[in-house]
C-alpha cells in the first residue's frame, strides 16, 4: 500500500531518475493487470490466486526491494531494480489481491447479512489503508526513521500472516451458486475443503430430478391447501 500511496516520494528517496515518469509507468502496469484479471476472473479460484499468486508474491517482492536497497544503497542500478520490482508488485497487487478481495467480499456473505458484512469489511479495509498511509511517512522520511525502501521489511511478515489467514479461513467459492455456498457453510466445512466438496442440494440435481422435486412440492402444497379448505 505504501508503494501505491507514496510511489513518487518512494522513488525520490531511492534516487530513481525522473520519479514522476516512473509513477506513471507503475500506474499503467497496475491498469494492465486489472484488465488481464477481468479476462481470467472466472477461470481461476479466488482463494488460490489470493493465497499463492497474490499475498506471497507481494510479500516476497517487498522483501526483495528492502534487501536490494539495504545492500546496494542509493545507486542508479538500485533505482532501476526498484522500479522493475515495484511494477511487478503493483501488477500482483492490483491483479490478484485488490480485485479478488472485493470479489470475495461480495460472494461469500449470506444474502441476509451481506450488506452488514460487506460494509464492515470495507470499513476495516479503509481503516487499514488510512493507518498505512498515515504511518508510512514516519518510516521512509529522512527526517524521521529514514528507512526508505527498507520499509518493505515490515510488509513481508504481514503478507505471510494474511496468507495464513486466507489458507485457514477463506473458502473457495469458484463456480458455486448462493445455495451451494449456504449448504457448505451449514455443513461447517473447513475453508480448505470447500473447493472439492460435492453439494447434494437442489442445485446439484439434474433437470429431470429437479422437475420431479418441483412437482412433489407443488402436490404437497396443493394437498395442504385442499385440507385447509375442507376443514374451513
Amino acid at each position: 500500500m505504501f508503494i501505491i500511496a507514496y510511489k513518487a516520494y518512494f522513488f525520490t528517496m531511492a534516487q530513481v531518475h525522473d520519479p514522476f515518469a516512473m509513477t506513471n509507468v507503475l500506474s499503467m502496469a497496475g491498469l494492465i493487470a486489472i484488465i488481464i484479471n477481468s479476462l481470467i476472473v472466472v477461470r481461476f479460484g479466488r482463494r488460490r490466486v489470493l493465497l499463492l499468486s497474490g499475498l506471497i508474491v507481494c510479500g516476497f517482492l517487498q522483501l526483495i526491494i528492502a534487501v536490494v536497497f539495504d545492500k546496494k544503497g542509493r545507486t542508479d542500478t538500485t533505482g532501476k531494480i526498484l522500479v522493475a520490482l515495484s511494477c511487478l508488485y503493483l501488477m500482483s497487487y492490483n491483479g490478484m489481491i485488490a480485485t479478488y478481495a472485493w470479489l470475495s467480499g461480495g460472494e461469500i456473505p449470506s444474502q441476509r447479512l451481506r450488506s452488514y458484512t460487506f460494509g464492515l469489511a470495507a470499513a476495516v479495509g479503509f481503516l487499514g489503508a488510512w493507518l498505512t498511509t498515515f504511518t508510512a511517512p514516519y518510516f521512509i522520511n529522512p527526517a524521521s526513521l529514514n528507512w526508505g525502501p527498507k520499509y518493505g521489511y515490515i510488509w513481508f511478515p504481514s503478507c505471510a500472516i494474511a496468507a495464513l489467514w486466507v489458507f485457514f479461513f477463506l473458502p473457495e467459492v469458484k463456480g458455486r451458486t448462493l445455495e451451494e455456498i449456504d449448504e457448505m457453510f451449514q455443513a461447517k466445512l473447513p475453508a480448505r475443503k470447500f473447493r472439492k466438496y460435492k453439494c447434494i442440494g437442489r442445485a446439484r440435481l439434474d433437470d429431470k430430478q429437479r422437475k420431479s422435486l418441483d412437482t412433489q412440492v407443488w402436490e404437497n402444497e396443493k394437498a395442504v391447501a385442499e385440507t385447509e379448505a375442507t376443514l374451513g
